[in-house]
């Protein structure tokens, strides 16, 4: 993808939340889209096939919505549904594999964390870092060590690709991790778990310089 267009792309990047409780993720991907999001990721670590029709409805509504659609680390799954793309972690199948599979159009991203994983991680097939967290997050239970908006600088000053910060995001500090060089914010809790989500997302693509769809 052109470099420029990626980065309008990753502004406001959505990922679904698989246990949210009361909304599901083809709801939450619509608050998002509604209120702005330029991205959508489909994420369950704990996928199986009855989740298929969910993930092929997201897809769908992206695609309706002119939005693209990414899933989170399986990369068959996103071929499957036709997505736009796959993001991937470290320890998943590698960027490369991805644009094999994938294809020469497709969007794909890859999780860094330090610059030591950046050091280390082939970025030629790839059109973007997921770097983080930024900040605490509870949404991953994972999470490597908070690398803050320094770290952020750092990875954005010496990456060749786009970078979109991911974790503790919310519409208070989405506008510094963009001043810090970030190309957009990834979030998830701060809109899924959220007293009023839809005014949440709506917050959070203003701190991000967008309107609503």
């Amino acid at each position: 993808m052109n470099p420029d267009n990626i980065r309008d792309v990753l502004r406001f990047y959505f990922i679904t939340d698989d246990a949210a409780g009361g909304m599901l993720p083809l709801a939450q991907a619509r608050v998002a889209i509604d209120a702005g999001a330029t991205v959508i990721q489909y994420r369950h670590k704990s996928f199986c096939l009855d989740s298929y029709e969910e993930v092929a409805a997201i897809r769908r509504l992206c695609r309706e919505r002119r939005v693209p659609f990414l899933v989170n680390d399986n990369i068959l799954l996103a071929k499957a549904v036709d997505a736009d793309g796959v993001h991937v972690g470290q320890d998943d199948a590698p960027p490369w594999q991805a644009r094999q599979i994938m294809g020469a159009e497709a969007i794909i991203g890859v999780s860094i964390s330090t610059m030591s994983e950046l050091e280390h991680t082939d970025l030629a097939a790839c059109d973007y870092i997921g770097m983080g967290p930024v900040f605490s997050t509870d949404t991953k239970t994972d999470a490597k060590p908070v690398q803050g908006l320094t770290g952020l600088r750092d990875i954005v000053n010496l990456s060749p690709v786009p970078v979109v910060a991911i974790g503790g995001i919310d519409s208070d500090n989405a506008a510094d991790c963009i001043a810090h060089g970030a190309a957009g914010v990834a979030v998830i809790s701060c809109i899924t778990r959220a007293a009023d989500p839809v005014r949440a997302a709506q917050t959070l693509a203003a701190a991000c310089g967008l309107g609503t769809r």
